[in-house]
């Protein structure tokens, strides 16, 4: 975490989206529920990283994740920022309002 949060304040996004994937892929099968800070952080900042990248396809798939396990909107909100930018910067801007008004 530390790693990609350095990288990210570097706008060294692409070591940082590879730092933050690395300590996704170690994380225990129920992370989510016994490191649930974590998790939300490592997400949360993975989808923010592969945004820069333009990883738009990854960023939804992260922030679907993000979405469905977390347990209160203020911990969704950093995500759904990240892809309502993606969806814009994809040129998806109906899905963009859609998720904004939402």
């Amino acid at each position: 975490l530390r790693a990609g949060e350095k990288a990210m304040s570097l706008a060294t996004f692409l070591a940082s989206a590879s730092y933050l994937k690395a300590g996704i892929d170690v994380l225990c099968d129920n992370h989510w529920k016994r490191h649930y800070d974590l998790s939300l952080q490592l997400h949360s900042l993975y989808a923010e990283a592969e945004y820069c990248n333009g990883h738009f396809q990854e960023v939804g798939r992260v922030t679907g994740i993000v979405i469905k396990q977390a347990t209160l909107f203020e911990n969704k909100f950093c995500v759904y920022v990240a892809l309502i930018k993606s969806l814009t910067s994809g040129n998806k801007l109906k899905d963009a309002v859609d998720l904004g008004t939402n």
